[in-house]
């Protein structure tokens, strides 16, 4: 018996490992999970509970004890109350499909739906999330309790097993704790670390490796699907002067605003980089040349009305000088490096024009 139920641990503990694993994959963080992730970890919990099923003790006719539930348990710690109600139902269903539908069964099934049901209310308490498992953990063994006792009908039988299976349940929630918060620890920390070398210190923008990364992504992809890739390259005009005439904490603050202004003006899905010192670099895909051109109009009203505001309450004007080129307007097997060489030339020739306008490549 002890060794069964510990099988049933070491199982759901395996389990637990393979779903770091994939939320490592796929980068899922738990606060912030989506409908759909919810749908699909209470499907696998639910699995993952009628594999344990294989693996119960027989104690009565067509009556069996496992620690399934606490499937049901770690989910509602973890992932949520819509999750938890489909792992329940993937449960339930499991019990009388393996089992045979008979009231024993029927029985069982009914009790792991109240656990399921009481499980996801509880899920919404307050509280961390330690105390929550252990009071998920107690509750679900109090309904197996009456389950066992409604099926066996004699107490002593029910005393046979359930004081080994409470106290086993109780370690394996324990040990459930401490593997899913190693594992959700160690997958926050490299989100975060993932999320460091691809940004931008100060401005919270994309960095130069994102932007190379991105380019490789997005370019390959423009030429695939017959699409326009566009490249805005901006640089803020005199900005040696701030640095010089207000220190460089003022110019951190000019940054952080211009950066602000570009999220602002470019869409949701366009890619805006810090490339380096005061230069920005924009990343349009499927935008053509006149929605570039128009857009890095936006962006220079926008940066002519601002008023940059300084930490000791100074306010700021400033400009900036754009170019901007069209993929594949120059050419079908061009290359990412060069697609960002004649942004280049086009923001030196603004520059070269007098700052402060945007100026497309010509070929």
């Amino acid at each position: 018996m002890f060794s069964t139920f510990f099988v049933n641990t070491c199982i759901l503990v395996t389990f637990l490992y393979i779903t770091g694993l994939i939320s490592q994959r796929y980068k899922i963080r738990l606060h912030t999970l989506k409908r759909k992730i919810h749908w699909i970890g209470g499907a696998l919990f639910g699995c993952y509970g009628i594999v344990m099923m294989y693996y119960s003790i027989p104690v009565g006719f067509n009556t069996i004890a496992d620690l399934r539930h606490l499937a049901i348990v770690a989910t509602a710690t973890y992932i949520g109350a819509p999750a938890t109600l489909m792992a329940t139902l993937f449960i339930c269903v499991g019990r009388l499909l393996l089992f045979g539908i008979n009231t024993q069964a029927s029985v069982g099934a009914i009790f792991m739906m109240l656990v399921g049901l009481g499980c996801a209310l509880l899920s919404h308490l307050s509280w961390s999330r330690l105390p929550k498992l252990m009071i998920m953990n107690v509750f679900a063994m109090g309904i197996i309790f009456c389950s066992l006792m409604i099926n066996l009908k004699n107490l002593d039988d029910v005393l046979h097993v359930y004081p080994l299976q409470l106290f086993i349940s109780m370690i394996g929630g324990c040990l459930l704790y401490l593997i899913a918060e190693s594992i959700n620890t160690s997958n926050e920390l490299l989100l975060r670390l993932e999320h460091t070398s691809y940004t931008d210190h100060l401005t919270n923008l994309s960095n130069r490796r994102q932007l190379e990364f991105s380019l490789e992504e997005k370019l390959p992809q423009a030429r695939q699907r017959h699409e326009h890739l566009s490249v805005l390259v901006l640089d803020i005009d005199h900005f040696k002067e701030v640095n010089d005439t207000y220190g460089h904490a003022a110019g951190d603050a000019v940054l952080r605003q211009l950066g602000q202004i570009l999220m602002e003006k470019c869409r949701p899905n366009d890619v805006v980089t810090r490339s380096g010192g005061e230069e920005f670099t924009v990343l349009l895909p499927n935008c053509a040349f006149r929605q570039a051109l128009r857009i890095a109009n936006q962006i220079l009203s926008g940066v002519n009305q601002h008023e940059f505001i300084l930490a000791d309450g100074l306010v700021l004007k400033v400009t900036v000088s754009i170019g901007v080129t069209t993929f594949p307007g120059t050419g079908e097997d061009m290359s990412g490096a060069a697609l960002l060489e004649q942004a280049d030339k086009a923001l030196y020739e603004a520059k070269n024009a007098g700052r402060n306008r945007v100026c497309s490549y010509e070929t």
